[in-house]
């Protein structure tokens, strides 16, 4: 049986959600605004007109992803991707989302879903592990019929609880928190495009400090 959240709690969520959302979107929304106002003005010349036109389009499309993201993030799939199953090779799909050539992947698998929710899956999880700490390592397998990739990353010690809810939305470490902005979805994206293909995303803290981000997916027979 679901226990629900005591009030406070919900309060607690709401304001979290309230501010995080909130500090994200204003830049962009600002920008776009100033950037807007910017053009109405009559008496531009032609390169000053496309310089700010150039900057609004990369606004909006700034801003346009972020709402994506809050969507998968809610679970809710317009803003998924879409596409044929196929068959996708993860460590090829390791290498397309930003892993180092020089670092090495361990073993092999192969999935069967679509190739540009997988990248869409592995996006957040690799660039989680290189901005938050070395040794960095990528181990592939298959576990039954699932097939497995584990992305492990150095960094301080993380407690068991804080590492289970790093993969829900809006939810951002101490460490991330003191070094970089963020919405706190990444892996929270991750793991709502792995359960639409049938997987998931887990994370658990490695030992000797670090994080351990586990992305499993229906493999290919």
């Amino acid at each position: 049986m679901e226990v629900a959240a005591a009030p406070d709690e919900l309060d607690l969520l709401r304001r979290r959600v309230v501010n995080v959302v909130g500090h994200e979107l204003r830049t962009p929304v600002t920008t776009v605004r100033g950037l807007a106002e910017s053009l109405a003005v009559d008496d531009l010349d032609d390169e000053t007109r496309r310089r700010l036109t150039d900057a609004l389009v990369r606004s909006a499309t700034r801003l346009e992803a972020l709402v994506d993201d809050l969507l998968l993030a809610s679970g809710i799939f317009t803003a998924s991707p879409t596409g044929e199953l196929t068959t996708v090779d993860l460590a090829d799909a390791v290498r397309r989302a930003g892993w180092p050539t020089a670092a090495p992947i361990e073993g092999a698998a192969v999935a069967r879903a679509r190739r540009d929710a997988v990248d869409r899956a592995l996006g957040p999880i690799v660039d989680n592990a290189l901005r938050h700490g070395s040794p960095i390592e990528v181990r592939l397998h298959v576990h039954g019929d699932r097939a497995v990739v584990d992305v492990e990353s150095g960094g301080p010690e993380i407690a068991d609880g804080e590492a289970a809810l790093l993969c829900e939305p809006f939810f951002r470490g101490e460490a991330a928190v003191m070094t970089a902005p963020g919405l706190g979805l990444g892996l929270a994206i991750a793991r709502t495009v792995a359960r639409y293909e049938g997987g998931d995303v887990t994370a658990h803290a490695r030992t000797g400090g670090g994080l351990v981000v586990r992305l499993q997916l229906p493999c290919a027979s």
